[in-house]
């Protein structure tokens, strides 16, 4: 398994993989046509082009020989959708595809993201995850992640609430 950083090339790819994996993990919670307004819009070519060119984030598709097995987003600075502190790493997507879920491709993920925090020289990672989403937080606890709050989430069609988790590292 390897992380390899994504370039614009790789805009199909990761287009299609984000789409696939958001609706995998929130489609079956969301009244329809939510989701289906929210990937149109957060996954539009022009965004996410708009998003690969911003300096202070890292992306990385996470690979198994030839497979993609998912993807990872990392912000700094400006580039973190809140808080924006010098100090902190945002996690703002981690999904793996669905075949290869349960493999500790998640697990992987977190491990590079601390990783990654700690030679950028950041005290702590954060992120945010959907309330309804008990599994994801189950599994953000169990890599020392703790609730410090909440914000709103825009889903376009609706507004939803995630919760705000934080891991010291420093």
């Amino acid at each position: 398994m390897e992380l390899i950083p994504i370039s614009h090339t790789d805009i199909d790819t990761l287009q299609d993989l984000a789409i696939r994996t958001y609706t995998a993990a929130f489609g079956h919670k969301n009244k329809p046509g939510v989701l289906e307004v929210y990937c149109d819009s957060a996954f539009a070519k022009a965004v996410i082009l708009k998003q690969l060119s911003h300096p202070e984030s890292y992306w990385y598709f996470v690979k198994d020989k030839e497979h993609i097995l998912g993807y990872l987003k990392l912000n700094i600075g400006n580039a973190q959708t809140e808080f924006k502190e010098p100090d902190g790493l945002e996690i703002e997507r981690i999904y793996v595809d669905l075949p290869y879920m349960g493999k500790g491709i998640g697990k992987e993920l977190i491990d590079f993201s601390i990783s990654k925090a700690c030679k950028l020289e950041k005290s702590y990672i954060w992120l945010g995850v959907w309330e309804e989403n008990p599994d994801a937080i189950r599994f953000y606890k169990k890599h020392g992640f703790e609730i410090i709050g909440t914000h709103q989430y825009d889903m376009i069609a609706e507004i939803q609430t995630d919760y705000i988790m934080r891991r010291k590292l420093l």
